[in-house]
């Protein structure tokens, strides 16, 4: 004769039934989130980043016209803001 069920062992058995649910999906779903953050720039590409942000935060708008660096290369007109006045300026697009 088979022993008596008990209830505790039922709702056990729901309860790991519940816990484990849609636990496949939920898998495959970290994933891909985890795959499509790709690999970050390395430290010293993003520190480069962040001085250039800096440097640029001093111009106030790039304009659309050409303008020749010391270098010989080709620049865009700048507005930045010197000495209280602004001023045009020949910066590296």
């Amino acid at each position: 004769m088979r022993p008596p069920i008990m209830l505790a062992q039922l709702q056990g058995a729901s309860i790991d039934e519940e816990r484990h649910r849609g636990e496949e999906q939920r898998h495959a779903r970290h994933r891909s989130l985890i795959d499509a953050q790709g690999e970050r720039p390395s430290l010293p590409a993003r520190l480069a980043a962040a001085a250039l942000r800096i440097a640029r935060r001093k111009r106030h708008s790039l304009t659309n016209y050409p303008c020749r660096l010391p270098s010989g290369k080709i620049g865009r007109t700048a507005v930045i803001r010197s000495g209280g006045e602004w001023t045009l300026v020949c910066w590296v697009a």
